[in-house]
C-alpha cells in the first residue's frame, strides 16, 4: 500500500509535517502548484503505482475498515469504481438532513447520481480508460470517471452504505443560507456545464 498526500499550494504547516510523516510512516508527500482539485487528483494519479486508486479529499475521514472493504470489492466482487455513504463531521441538524438527502438522492439509477469525490475508488485501468478528472471544471469533476463507468457497466459500480465516511459541512455552515444556497448551485451544476466552471464560493 502507498499513501500520496499532494500538497496544493497549502498555507498551514502542511507541507513541514509531511515531511515528518513521510520519514516514520512512508507517506509521499507531492506537490502541485497549480491550484485545483481536479487538477491534484490527477497528479496524484501521475505518481501512483497502485492497481486500486482511492481518492479522499482533505477535509475528510475515512472508515476504518474502508481499505479492506474496498480492495475487497475489486478483488473479489469484481466491482472496478465506487463511492461510500457520507456524514457530517461537525455534527448538527442540519448536516445531518444535507447528508442523508444526498444518501438518497445517490441510489437513483442515474450515472450522474453516482459520484462523490470526497471518498471514491477506481481501478487503476478504470482510471485511464476514462479518466482523468475534468480539470475543466470545479465541481462534478469525477463524472468522466464514476459516471462514465456506470453508464457503461453499471454492475461493477458499487455504492457501499455500510461504510460511512465523516466530511465537512463548513460549506454550508459558515455563509449565510449556506445549504440553500449550496443546493440551487449543484442543481445549476448538475444541469448546465457552465455551473460546473462557474461555481464560485466564499468557502470552497
Amino acid at each position: 500500500m502507498e499513501i500520496l498526500v499532494v500538497d496544493n499550494q497549502s498555507t498551514d504547516q502542511t507541507w513541514s509535517l509531511l515531511q515528518q510523516f513521510a520519514s516514520e510512516h512512508g507517506i509521499r508527500p507531492i506537490q502541485l502548484p497549480t491550484l485545483g482539485a481536479a487538477r491534484a487528483r490527477n497528479h496524484g494519479r501521475r505518481h501512483s503505482r497502485g492497481r486500486i486508486l482511492v481518492f479522499v479529499d482533505a477535509d475528510t475521514h475515512l472508515p476504518f475498515d474502508a481499505l479492506v472493504r474496498i480492495k475487497h470489492w475489486c478483488d473479489h466482487m469484481g466491482k472496478e469504481a465506487g463511492i461510500t455513504r457520507l456524514s457530517g463531521l461537525d455534527g448538527g441538524w442540519k448536516a445531518c438532513l444535507w447528508w442523508t438527502f444526498w444518501e438518497h438522492v445517490r441510489r437513483l439509477p442515474l450515472s450522474r447520481a453516482k459520484a462523490m469525490p470526497a471518498i471514491m475508488f477506481c481501478t487503476a485501468a478504470v482510471f485511464d480508460e476514462f479518466g482523468p478528472f475534468d480539470e475543466e471544471v470545479a465541481i462534478g469533476e469525477e463524472w468522466p470517471i464514476l459516471a462514465s463507468l456506470y453508464r457503461h457497466r453499471p454492475w461493477n459500480f458499487v455504492y457501499d452504505r455500510t461504510l460511512t465516511g465523516l466530511t465537512s459541512s463548513r460549506r454550508m455552515e459558515r455563509q449565510p443560507f449556506g445549504y440553500l444556497r449550496t443546493f440551487f448551485k449543484y442543481v445549476w451544476a448538475i444541469l448546465q456545464k457552465r455551473g460546473r466552471i462557474h461555481y464560485t464560493d466564499r468557502i470552497r
